[in-house]
C-alpha cells in the first residue's frame, strides 16, 4: 500500500542568527508519509517553490522548514538530479486528484514524495456550510432540454458519479464564462475545490482562472491550464495567505475568437482554521 511507510521527519535547528544565553533551539515535528515513488506530474500539479542543495538530507531539512511555514504546503517532492545535487519541491499552488485518490506521478526512480498526515492538512480549514449563506450567480446558464443547468447546482453536495447532467452547472458557450460564489461575512480562504463533470465534458474545463474579492479589490488564487483535464478530476487550489474574501469566482480565459463552456459539478470553500 502506497502509505505502509511512514516516516516522522523530525527538523531542529538551531537559531544561529538569534542565539542568546536565554534562547534555546527549536524543533519542529513534522509527520509525513511517503506516499510514493516518482515525481510529480507537471501537467496536473504545480508546485509551491523548489530547493537545490548539494545533498538530499540539505534540500530535505531546507524544505520542510519552508513547508511549515507555508499554510499552502500538504506534502514534498524529493530527488536526486544527480550525485552532487538534489531537489525538493513543496506541493502545491494546485494539483488534480487521481482516480486513486493519490496526487499525479510519473514513474521517477530518483525521485520520492512526502504527504502531510491527513489531520494535518484538514485541520488547516473548514468547509463553509449553509449557515454562511453561500450563494451562486454565473454569466450565463445552459437550458438542456427544458431543464436549466443552474448556478446552484455547485453547491448542492452532489459530485461524481452522482451528478449527472442536470445535477451541473453549464453556461452557454460565450467568451470568458463565469460562476461566482459569495458568502455573508469577509473570511481567510485556505482552499477552493473543483469537481470537475464526471460522465463527459471533461476537457472543457481549460485556462480556468480563481480569483476572489473583498471590498471591491481583487486578488488572485491560481490559474489552472487544464491541459490534461479529465472526467470526474477533482482539483484543488491552495490560495495566498492575504486572501480575505466575501467571494470567489472562477472564470474561463477564453482565446482569441473563440467560445467555451464552464461545465462543473461542485465547488467547494474552506475557510483557514
Amino acid at each position: 500500500m502506497e502509505f505502509q511507510f511512514l516516516n516522522t521527519i523530525i527538523v531542529c535547528f538551531l537559531a544561529l542568527l538569534h542565539f542568546s544565553r536565554n534562547q534555546q533551539s527549536r524543533c519542529a515535528t513534522y509527520t509525513m508519509y511517503q506516499k510514493f515513488i516518482g515525481s510529480l506530474h507537471d501537467d496536473r500539479a504545480k508546485p509551491l517553490w523548489e530547493i537545490e542543495r548539494e545533498s538530499v538530507q540539505s534540500a530535505k531539512y531546507l524544505c520542510v522548514r519552508r513547508c511549515e511555514k507555508d499554510h499552502r504546503c500538504v506534502g514534498i517532492e524529493i530527488c536526486t538530479i544527480r550525485p552532487d545535487l538534489s531537489r525538493c519541491r513543496g506541493c502545491c499552488e494546485w494539483y488534480v486528484i487521481d482516480k486513486d485518490g493519490g496526487l499525479p506521478r510519473n514513474a521517477t526512480d530518483g525521485c520520492k514524495y512526502f504527504d502531510l498526515s491527513k489531520d494535518g492538512v484538514e485541520s488547516r480549514g473548514i468547509r463553509l456550510s449553509a449557515n454562511s449563506n453561500v450563494s451562486a450567480v454565473a454569466s450565463s446558464t445552459y437550458v438542456h432540454y427544458d431543464t436549466p443547468l443552474l448556478a446552484s447546482n455547485v453547491l448542492d453536495g452532489i459530485y461524481g458519479i452522482h451528478c449527472g447532467t442536470s445535477k451541473t452547472y453549464s453556461s452557454v458557450g460565450e467568451t470568458n464564462p463565469w460562476i461566482e460564489v459569495t458568502w455573508s461575512g469577509t473570511i481567510t480562504i485556505q482552499r477552493i475545490v473543483i469537481y470537475n463533470r464526471a460522465d463527459c465534458c471533461g476537457n472543457r474545463l481549460v485556462d480556468l482562472n480563481v480569483t476572489y474579492t473583498n471590498n471591491g479589490v481583487t486578488g488572485i488564487c491560481g490559474f489552472y491550464p487544464g491541459l490534461l483535464s479529465r472526467h470526474g478530476d477533482i482539483i484543488l487550489i491552495y490560495c495566498p495567505l492575504e486572501a480575505h474574501a466575501t467571494s470567489v469566482k472562477l472564470q474561463i480565459q477564453s482565446k482569441p475568437g473563440q467560445l467555451n463552456e464552464l461545465n462543473l459539478c461542485e465547488v467547494e470553500i474552506y475557510k483557514k482554521s
